[in-house]
């Protein structure tokens, strides 16, 4: 059979197996598997991570000799604290007069520091823009500033012009004009500068917490005055509250490179005819704290896109035995950015840029508190969050990491502090207004070494009560009231007590605690 005939058959069969059998339906094509996801590419490290993260390990506290100045009494009381630093160029001059905003009148706050401006604003004749060209010609810097406990005059510049720096010093201390026409302008302008200080919800937060920490003890007033005081306050009181010093209250402090024996020569000489101008100081009239504070102030600041946090308490004065540990307990809970507080409110949940603590010591228990600004939508559970680490800094101890940190940063914020005579002197001034001992910096660190961490937990357990601490929110009271609501059960919060941008009480909380 032909090849042809074959095929021709075979095209014959299977068109006759067509027509007999039915056609059946192709299966589906089988669905492949899923392709294994791809392997991440390896990350590359960034040049320097590894180093950045690693955190380097804390040597141990090295030797440090603290200077321990020199105390010389002057022939008329004047007390003199002298640190000769052999080769510093440099040489600061101080004079304090414990004579601070603590003395002011209960009902005209700002009069020291009034004074102290007065004192900056010309003097032996010579006005205000000849007294500072003369510091400039000098390179020096010159400044009058009154704090809670006491009045500071200080000038520093190079030691070769010690002679120039003790005369302008003894000038500006010793001979102020308080010319009618400076007064004015001053007064007219710290007015002016308080009353755009309130408009900050920052400001309406501590002023507010100071009245109703502080109730009617000084430390409730502010330094620098209110606005109502300054405009009634006349220029003979000022006067006054400047003749009132005398040699007996206060004393003068020089740290630099000048020898030892010029400073004191020239120093007596400046201020040997010094007295008292005026009848002596009324000491000021006791005060004691409150016996209550309220839980929760509120200050309103409708329609700020941020909210302040003050959340504290009275704690401890300068002479405390616990002003170390606390000291030391406050750089592990507030004082430097790895904080428990910035680290929790920053770094962990973004509610702020900055959260911080801090003591305030001096002659009377100065408050602690902790502070921090934060998006208003957020400030209940800010809140929340600052209110539980200040609990956990007075429930737990510090880790041995916590405590070797702190430890460190006290000790190198002291060698920082003593590197340069202008704050070196300011740090010796602490000595006179505090009554503290001449070796204090000598011995900082050795005592800072014995604290262990049950010493912190104990010191913080005497001073901190957080359950009574007072919560001040200065913000938009529409906003932050709900989210404080929210947090009413948890914090043991009251009804809010309200007060204005100057700190003064608008509406008592339900039940009392006016403060």
């Amino acid at each position: 059979m032909s090849p042809t005939r074959k095929a021709a058959l075979l095209a014959a069969a299977l068109a006759a197996a067509c027509a007999t059998e039915p056609v059946r339906p192709s299966p589906p094509p089988p669905v492949p598997a899923p392709s294994p996801a791809p392997a991440p590419a390896p990350r590359v490290p960034v040049k320097g991570e590894e180093a950045i993260a690693r955190q380097p390990a804390l040597p141990p506290l090295k030797e440090f000799e603290a200077p321990v100045p020199r105390l010389v009494t002057l022939k008329n009381g004047l007390k003199l604290y002298v640190v000769e630093r052999k080769g510093d160029g440099i040489e600061a001059l101080r004079l304090l007069v414990r004579r601070g905003a603590t003395f002011d009148p209960e009902q005209k706050p700002g009069v020291a520091s009034m004074t102290a401006a007065m004192m900056e604003a010309g003097s032996a004749g010579k006005s205000q823009a000849d007294v500072a060209a003369a510091a400039d010609a000098l390179g020096a810097s010159l400044g009058v500033e009154a704090g809670q406990d006491a009045l500071t005059v200080g000038i520093g510049g190079m030691a070769d012009k010690l002679p120039q720096m003790v005369k302008l010093l003894a000038d500006v201390a010793l001979k102020p004009n308080m010319d009618p026409a400076e007064w004015k302008k001053l007064q007219d302008q710290r007015v002016a500068e308080l009353t755009a200080a309130r408009a900050q919800p920052l400001t309406g937060a501590q002023l507010s917490f100071k009245a109703a920490v502080y109730g009617a003890h000084p430390l409730a007033r502010p330094v620098e005055g209110t606005p109502e005081s300054v405009e009634a306050m006349k220029l003979e009181e000022v006067k006054a509250f400047f003749q009132a010093f005398g040699p007996d209250q206060a004393a003068l402090v020089a740290v630099g490179g000048s020898a030892e024996a010029e400073v004191v020569k020239r120093l007596a000489d400046a201020f040997a005819g010094w007295k008292r101008a005026g009848p002596p100081p009324a000491a000021p009239p006791a005060a004691s704290l409150p016996a209550e504070r309220p839980r929760l102030v509120v200050v309103d600041y409708p329609e700020k896109p941020q909210a302040v946090l003050l959340v504290g308490q009275p704690a401890a004065p300068r002479s405390s035995p616990d002003f170390l540990a606390l000291t030391l307990l406050n750089s592990v809970l507030g004082g430097s950015f790895t904080s428990r507080l910035n680290q929790n409110l920053r770094e962990q949940h973004g509610y702020t840029y900055g959260a911080h603590s801090r003591f305030t010591f001096g002659a009377d228990p100065g408050p602690f508190f902790a502070y921090a600004h934060v998006k208003t939508e957020v400030t209940g559970p800010a809140l929340k969050e600052m209110m539980g680490e200040i609990s956990r800094a007075v429930s737990q101890p510090l880790s041995a990491g916590e405590l070797a940190k702190g430890r460190a940063l006290l000790a190198y914020e002291l060698v920082q502090m003593l590197e340069h005579a202008e704050t070196a002197a300011t740090g010796i001034s602490a000595l006179y207004v505090y009554d503290l001992p001449l070796d204090e910096y000598r011995t900082f660190v050795n005592r800072l070494q014995a604290l262990t961490a049950q010493d912190v937990q104990a010191a913080a357990r005497r001073a901190l009560q957080p359950d009574r601490m007072t919560i001040t929110v200065s913000g938009d009271r529409k906003l932050v009231e709900a989210q404080l609501k929210g947090q009413a059960a948890a914090l043991q919060l009251p009804a809010p007590q309200l007060r204005d941008a100057g700190g003064k009480l608008v509406q008592a909380a339900a039940g009392g605690g006016k403060g």
